[in-house]
């Protein structure tokens, strides 16, 4: 379904984006000469996945996007992360089950469409990238499903990485959709959508079984997010391939179950990278608050948790210029660093 010229797609939400990239350049249109633009299949866990990786300076520390869904690539909404280019080497992953990785691989990796797989793939891109840019450290960037994949990642192999970043955060989904629950009935009457009321009613609160129950749950937590109609540009929007969708789709009908009862807390909450979170104040899908109490239980070198005012769960979509001076104000020093 549209909303308000934005095509909301599904699970641990994200908004999906019209295809197509723009060129690395300087401000006079010429191709900046320290930039980096890549795409193209790299071999990851035993299959062909997808990489792109894009920035104005190979001197700028490196930024590994773990997009939600599962199944939602990010790398149709490049051309609205222009400015996040000049600061970060950007790269956007399509996981095992999405985007141009699924369009190679098809289902037939049904069998290995587990957390601790997926782990282990995003493991072996963040060794590719260090060799393949030579850098020491990374900086990780997770994002709803893609912040549960963070967590797992960062526990296992910390020195890979110069900090974490979780927006959307996962806690544990079944209590964050039960705490989000009331909160999302509350905002439809807010803003006075009968349809939405009436839909959240009629199937009552979480827990949601692998059912059509969920997506009426998951559906007007986007639809309602508080800040998809705040007029900031998404980039240039169009039609899907179709993989993308179908991809997502795949992804979640095999891993509902195993997201919604991952518990990240019980990994423990001593870590040995920089931890922030940045989440919209109004998140109604991973609700705020109780991000806020996982992330004061969390033991790091550096940890900061930051609230963007006015936004929700898509945070990094419709707040994309206040996302990015965090990033740079925050985070961009230590990566620099640990070069």
């Amino acid at each position: 379904m549209k909303i308000k010229g934005t095509l909301v797609c599904g699970l641990l939400a994200l908004v999906c984006y019209g295809s197509g990239a723009s060129t690395i350049a300087q401000g006079n249109g010429e191709p900046a000469p320290r930039g980096i633009h890549e795409a193209g299949y790299v071999r990851i866990g035993g299959i062909e996945q997808w990489i792109q990786i894009r920035g104005d300076d190979r001197s700028n520390p490196v930024l590994l996007w773990l997009s939600g869904g599962p199944g939602f690539s990010t790398i149709p909404a490049t051309p609205g992360y222009r400015n996040w280019e000049k600061a970060f080497t950007v790269v956007m992953w399509d996981q095992r089950g999405e985007g141009k990785t699924f369009e190679r691989s098809g289902t037939s990796v049904a069998p290995t469409m587990t957390i601790e797989r997926m782990v282990q793939d995003g493991i072996e891109v963040a060794e590719y990238l260090r060799g393949h840019l030579h850098t020491q450290k990374i900086v990780l960037l997770g994002h709803s499903w893609g912040s549960i994949l963070g967590i797992h990642m960062i526990k296992e192999r910390p020195g890979l990485f110069a900090a974490y970043v979780g927006t959307g955060q996962v806690v544990q989904l079944e209590r964050d959709a039960e705490a989000a629950y009331p909160l999302l009935l509350q905002r439809a009457k807010a803003v006075h959508d009968k349809v939405a009321e009436q839909q959240l009613q009629q199937v009552g609160p979480p827990p949601y079984p692998d059912s059509p129950q969920k997506w009426v749950w998951i559906r007007w937590a986007n639809a309602l997010d508080p800040g998809s109609d705040s007029g900031e540009d998404r980039g240039t929007a169009g039609q899907r391939p179709a993989y993308i969708g179908a991809g997502a789709q795949f992804s979640q009908g095999l891993m509902w179950s195993s997201i919604m009862k991952d518990d990240l807390p019980s990994l423990g909450t001593a870590f040995q990278v920089p931890i922030f979170f940045i989440q919209g104040v109004q998140d109604r899908l991973t609700v705020t608050a109780l991000t806020r109490r996982y992330f004061e239980r969390i033991r790091a070198p550096e940890k900061e948790f930051i609230v963007l005012p006015k936004v929700g769960h898509l945070a990094i979509f419709t707040a994309r210029d206040a996302f990015l001076h965090v990033l740079i104000d925050r985070v961009r020093p230590l990566a620099l660093a640990n070069q």
